[in-house]
Order: C-alpha cells, then sequence, then structure tokens
C-alpha cells in the first residue's frame, strides 16, 4: 500500500465487512468478528490478511470451501488433549476459543496446549498471541499438515511449490510499550501477499517467488500459474515448515482445507513477579531501540510496536486501499447486495 492510495474510515470498512459476511451466510456476531479481524490487519498494515480477504472469502464460500455458519467447539483430541474443532468455519472463531482456552489452562497449571483444527483462512495469527502475551503468557502458535492441497513454498533447493506457508507467531509480554509480538510465514511471503499484490496490480519485491521453471520472478500471475514461493532464510525456513507440516498432520490428522494448528501458553509469572519482568524487559527492549539504524532505515523497531503505532495512526487517519483493490470491493458489495456507498472516501 501507498500512501497516496484512498483512505477508508475505519468504521465504513467494519460495516462493509459485517454486511459481507453475513451475505454469505455467517451469523451477526461471528461475521462481525472476521470483519474486525480483517480490518484491524490493516490497521497494522498487515495487508495480506486484511479486508481485501472478502473478495476471497466470497469466492471460496461460493465453491463449498468453509462452512460460514460453524460453531467452534472444543472437545477431546484422539489421545486425550484438548482440540478445538472450527467445523470447517474460518478460524477466527475458533482462534478466539483457543486464545481463553491457554490463557485459563496456563493460569491454572503453569503450562497448556490446545489443538485448532477444521478450519479454513484463519487471518492474523499475530493477533492471537498479541492477546496471550497481553494476559502475561508466552504465546507460540504454528500450523501445517495441509501440503496436499497447498503446495505453495519450494523446499530449499526446489524448483517448484512443494509446502504450504505454514506460519508461526510468537507472542510475550514485553515492556512500556506493549508485547513482543513475532508472525511470519516459513516462506520468504505469505500467500495473501502475493493475490494483494495482484488485486493491487502492482508487483512484488525481488527474491519472493520464481515462476514455473524456478526462475526469479516479481509479477504475480508467475505465481499462480504454476511458480512457488522461496522458503524464508533458505533451509532455516524449510525446516520450521517442514516441523509444522509433521506436527498438524501427524499430530492432528488431515487437514480439511486450512491448516492444522498447535497451541502453546506459558503462565511466565510462575517464573518471575510481572513488574520484575516488565522492567527487565524493557531494559533489553530499550537497548535495541537505542542502535543506530542502518542506511535506509529511520530507527531499530521492536517486532509488534510498528504495528501498534500505525494502528494508532489509522485509527484517525483511515487506512489506505489501493484503487483497484477498492473497485474489487465495490463490485463484490454489488454483487452481494449489500452496496458500495460506505467505501466512498
Amino acid at each position: 500500500m501507498l500512501d497516496s492510495d484512498p483512505r477508508v474510515p475505519v468504521a465504513a470498512l467494519q460495516r462493509f465487512g459485517t454486511a459481507a459476511m453475513q451475505a454469505i451466510g455467517c451469523d451477526a456476531a461471528i461475521a462481525a468478528e472476521i470483519s474486525d479481524h480483517l480490518v484491524d490487519a490493516d490497521l497494522c498494515g498487515v495487508y495480506s490478511h486484511g479486508i481485501f480477504r472478502l473478495d476471497w472469502y466470497a469466492e471460496r464460500f461460493a465453491q463449498g470451501r468453509f462452512n460460514p455458519q460453524a460453531q467452534p467447539v472444543l472437545r477431546q483430541a484422539e489421545g486425550g488433549g484438548a482440540l478445538i474443532d472450527g467445523g470447517n468455519n474460518l478460524g477466527m472463531p475458533a482462534f478466539r476459543l483457543a486464545t481463553d482456552y491457554l490463557i485459563e489452562h496456563a493460569r491454572a497449571h503453569g503450562v497448556a496446549a490446545v489443538g485448532v483444527a477444521n478450519v479454513d483462512h484463519t487471518g492474523r495469527v499475530g493477533a492471537y498471541v498479541q492477546r496471550g502475551a497481553e494476559a502475561g503468557c508466552l504465546t507460540i502458535l504454528f500450523g501445517g499438515g495441509a501440503r496436499k492441497d497447498w503446495r505453495q513454498v519450494a523446499p530449499y533447493g526446489g524448483a517448484r511449490g512443494m509446502l504450504p506457508t505454514n506460519p508461526f507467531a510468537f507472542g510475550i509480554p514485553g515492556g512500556d510499550m506493549g508485547p513482543v509480538v513475532s508472525d511470519f510465514a516459513t516462506g520468504m511471503a505469505s500467500g495473501g501477499k502475493v493475490y494483494a499484490a495482484k488485486m493491487a496490480g502492482r508487483p512484488l519485491t525481488a527474491g519472493l517467488c520464481i515462476d514455473a521453471q524456478g526462475h526469479p520472478t516479481t509479477e504475480p500471475d508467475d505465481y499462480f500459474n504454476g511458480g512457488a514461493i522461496l522458503p524464508m532464510a533458505g533451509p532455516k525456513g524449510y525446516g520450521m515448515a517442514l516441523v509444522a507440516e509433521l506436527l498438524g498432520e501427524a499430530i492432528l490428522g488431515q487437514c480439511m482445507d486450512g491448516l492444522n494448528w498447535i497451541c502453546i501458553g506459558l503462565d511466565l509469572s510462575r517464573f518471575r513477579g510481572p513488574s520484575a519482568y516488565r522492567r527487565a524487559a524493557e531494559e533489553c527492549l530499550a537497548e535495541l531501540r537505542a542502535c543506530p539504524p542502518a542506511p535506509g532505515f529511520d530507527r531499530v523497531e521492536v517486532p509488534g510496536e510498528r504495528e501498534a503505532r500505525l494502528r494508532t495512526e489509522r485509527l484517525v487517519s483511515g487506512i489506505p486501499i489501493p484503487p483497484k483493490t477498492l473497485e474489487s470491493l465495490r463490485a463484490l458489495g454489488i454483487r452481494l447486495g449489500i452496496g458500495d456507498r460506505d467505501l466512498v472516501h
């Protein structure tokens, strides 16, 4: 996104998103939850998981890829562990329930784990680990197990997509500026980043993708025509993706369409009092922020703080949306019969 792109008020995007999700079958509460989640991703600058996803969700619903009426439920996994079954709906409601479980059980027992299965797209998983971190827990999520449906990322040294982007997210209580949140795909980019570039009519950054012949490309269409995303940091990203893939399928079984997820929470107060921890964390983080910036950078930032800063700014200024993406959303509103007047900037 560019600062010169049209800006749309947050409330307008939330209303539009809620209406769109209701139009494809979600009840009012879940529709609002999904819409708020997408808009929050745009507020944070994580456009790959933002409001543009509505068009993709509508397409997937039309193909029967998820059940918008399903409600998540907590049940036992085969071996007796806790498992959130998303009913093959979008993953936001399931992860709300999973995060509730982690916080409650980590506080009661020191550590907690829960699986999440039978979910479609889950949105920005950094939002869930942030919530756990705000409750005082080290929170870790990672997903995999869907390589038979999502061959997106080439293994290190490979020229063809074989694995999903298998994301990891870590949230830990921070210092004076809130939690430290790190959320990343194990590919050089998420699939959503490629899709967002295509919708916006803009090229990819060099070094993210290869075409069907294994050659580097910056054209989003090359990815959709048999290309692949490269693994993050070469063998390191490939190794992390493989761990997530093995656990996602071997532990939780074959995915329905999205990923299977492992979620872990650790109550840090079992090791040190929150106030002492916060002082120590802030000392560490302040040293990093004070590092002189390299050429081309304004400052050194701590993971999660940029998103918080952008959220504060855009709640006032609105969210920049590329013109082509805005046109696509307006066309979606017309197709769904909900209108597009909220998207006039």
